[in-house]
This record gives structure tokens, sequence and C-alpha cells, in this order.
């Protein structure tokens, strides 16, 4: 505990807070082709809810702007909106209604698209919303050069009603890749994997030979470790386990991977707690996916979990995540962390601190020129923003 202790430092850290109301939430970061950063985030009052975006303008956010308004979606603290940028200038964003005489568990996915030539959103695309008992959700977008889609989860045919993986025999979902026309509407939705963890948050990225989909699989035994395909030569590779954690949970642990991808180069982040004890890892590919190494560790010896990753400069990445303290009871912080290709690590700087229940959301993170944006939750949603320089190692620190 002192070395951890000792690890830790402050940062010279600017809050950048948005244009978001109180008990505002599900806060998703997102870098755009030309170096702009979108940030999403829903607010919910008297019934109806509303998702909402910003862009940062280099010293202030944008008055927010309203994608969509609605009652009776489906508000989570792990299942959230998502937006994207396309090289094209148009936006992606997504939430999750809910269809009249929905069950617990009924919902599914709309998908909107912002027009660059008219700054208006029009809603392009339905997953899965009809149906009333089971649901389709954690979407990921990629929008990387002519590619516009989307992995996701839904249901298997003929899913029952189950408690949202506490009925080990049926808490499972497929992974799906949903691909979109111009205009955004659906193109295709094929199934990718007939058998993933219910409720984890699917990650997808793009590299130089395509895409690679990460994703928490559910394998025989109740093994619950992370899985990663590819898209090569027009189809979808066998789905492999990138690393036999051997986490064996009887339901969904509700924590999913985060990728990261630049040319031949990637990076995945996760959280296992095989064998009862809780990592944090990070596993590193310089073959655009066809083969990972041996995962490094990198959170600080007591992780809730809920890792971003992305990627620093050609040889390091950054990755945020949340680490339990020992007091005050229940706390946790967001940490950040600098992670090289070759296995170092540089101490972990801390960011904020809150409660660590539901409510503290997923932190999210990217990286856009020098500056650093880093978003989590307390009360409301919460921005911070910090210098490439801030993660340049200190002369007492490995280099």
């Amino acid at each position: 505990m002192i070395h951890i202790l000792f690890s830790i430092a402050l940062l010279a850290e600017t809050r950048i807070d948005p244009p978001a109301r109180e008990q505002s939430g599900m806060a998703f970061l997102e870098r755009g082709p030309a170096g702009e950063v979108y940030l999403s985030w829903t607010e919910s009052e008297a019934g109806m809810n509303t998702l909402r975006f910003a862009e940062w303008k280099g010293s202030a956010w944008s008055p927010a702007e309203t994608i969509a308004t609605g009652k009776n979606w489906f508000v989570n603290w792990a299942d959230f909106p998502a937006i994207a940028a396309h090289p094209d200038g148009s936006l992606y964003a997504h939430w999750l209604p809910r269809p009249d005489g929905a069950q617990k568990w009924g919902y599914g996915i709309r998908i909107a698209r912002r027009d660059v030539k008219t700054g208006k959103w029009r809603e392009s695309t339905d997953l899965n919303t009809k149906n009333i008992v089971t649901y389709a959700g954690f979407l990921s977008f990629i929008t990387a050069g002519p590619i516009a889609g989307a992995v996701y989860l839904g249901p298997p045919p003929g899913e029952k009603p189950h408690d949202h993986g506490h009925d080990a025999e049926s808490s499972y979902k497929t992974v799906r890749f949903a691909a979109f026309k111009p205009d955004g509407s659906l193109l295709s939705d094929r199934e990718i994997d007939g058998d993933a963890c219910s409720c984890c948050q699917t990650a997808v990225a793009a590299t130089d030979k395509g895409l690679i989909v990460a994703y928490r699989d559910h394998l025989p035994g109740e093994i619950r470790d992370i899985a990663v395909t590819r898209f090569s030569d027009g189809a979808w590779t066998q789905p492999r386990t990138l690393y036999a954690d051997g986490w064996k949970i009887n339901g969904c642990p509700t924590d999913g991977p985060s990728i990261t991808a630049s040319r031949s180069q990637a990076a995945i982040a996760w959280l296992t707690r095989a064998n009862g004890i809780a990592k944090v890892q990070a596993s590193f590919s310089s073959d655009s996916g066809e083969t990972f190494r041996k995962p490094v560790r990198i959170d600080d010896g007591n992780p809730l979990g809920r890792a971003s990753i992305v990627g620093f400069d050609d040889a390091s990445y950054l990755a945020v995540w949340l680490e339990k303290l020992s007091a005050p009871l229940g706390h946790v912080e967001v940490r950040v962390r600098r992670i090289f290709r070759d296995g170092r690590i540089l101490p972990a700087r801390m960011v904020a601190s809150g409660m660590g229940g539901r409510a503290m959301g997923f932190p999210k993170i990217v990286i856009s020129g020098e500056r650093v944006f880093i978003a989590w939750r307390d009360d409301r949603v919460r921005v911070s923003l910090l210098s490439k320089s801030d993660f340049m190692p200190r002369q007492d620190e490995p280099r």
C-alpha cells in the first residue's frame, strides 16, 4: 500500500464541465477525424429523457444541443448512449427506447444521424426496438474512413425472459455488426458470435487491415473472458480468447473491454477478477490484431474497473479506470496512467474521487493534439482538461 500511495500524483488539470444539468449522466467522449472533441450525455426530468451533446471550441464547450427527447427510455448506468463522428462531417448517436408494454428488460436501439449541411438530427435506424421481452444494447460505433457501422449485443433467437444475467442458463447475447448506408439507414445486420456475455460493453476499432471487435465472451463452464474477432477478406474471423484469464462467474460482470488502434498497432484494456483477484490489464498487438501479447497489469492493486484506453503516441497509451480506496469506505479515484508497448508503466495520476457505486459511471478519455480530455460523473457530468506534458516521465520515474 505504501508503494501505491507514493505512486499517485495530483494532476495540473483544468475543470471544463459541460453545459449539463444537475443529475446528468452517462457521459461519452468522441474525437472527430480533424481533432474535434464531442461530449454526449443524458438528462432526465419529470419522466422525460433527453440526449444532448456539445463540441469543445478551444476554450469552452458550445451550447448544449438536443439529439433526441422521449419518454420511457431505458436509462442505465452501464448501457449508455454514444456519439460518433464520421469523416464526411456527419455525426451518429444512439439511445435505448422501450416499446409500449415492455417487460423489465424490453428495450432496443435507435440511431440518428446529423446531416452535415442542415445540422439537423434525423432518426435513421432501429435495432430490436419492438421486442418487449428482451433487449439489444451495449452498442459501439465505428466510423473510420468510408466505414459507418456499430457492434452491439442482440438477443439470441427465441430468448426467454431472465433477470439480466442472474440466470446462468440464459444470461448470454449474440454479438452483431450493423453497417449503415451513407444516409444512416441500415445496410446489413449480421451475427459475429452466437454466445457472448449478456451485459458488458462492446468495443470496436479500425486497423490498416480492417476492423477488430472486442467483447466479453460466454464460454463453457461460465467463463467470461475477453474475445476478439477481425473483419478480414470480407468475413469475420472465428472469435478467439484474447487472454485466458479463466474468470468464472455465474452472471455478467457488466464491465466490458476498451480498444484503440492506429495502423497496425492496437491495444485492449479490460477488467478480470479471475481466482478472486481484481486486475485491470492491457494487451498490445503490432500486427493489426492478428496476435496480442501477454497482458500488462495497469491498476494500483485494488481496482473497481471500468477501464478506457486511448493512444498517446506511437509507443504508448493512456488508460483511465476506477481504483478503490481503503478510506473513506466505498470511495474510488479516477486514475490515469501512461503505458508503454514494451510493458513499462508510469505512476498513476489521480483525476477525481467520489463514491464508487453505479452513479460514478464509466470514465472516458480522448486525446486531441496536446490536450487530454477525461469525463466522469459525480452528481453530474464532469470533464477535466489536461496536457500530454503531464504524462512525461519525471526525473524519479522510469523512462
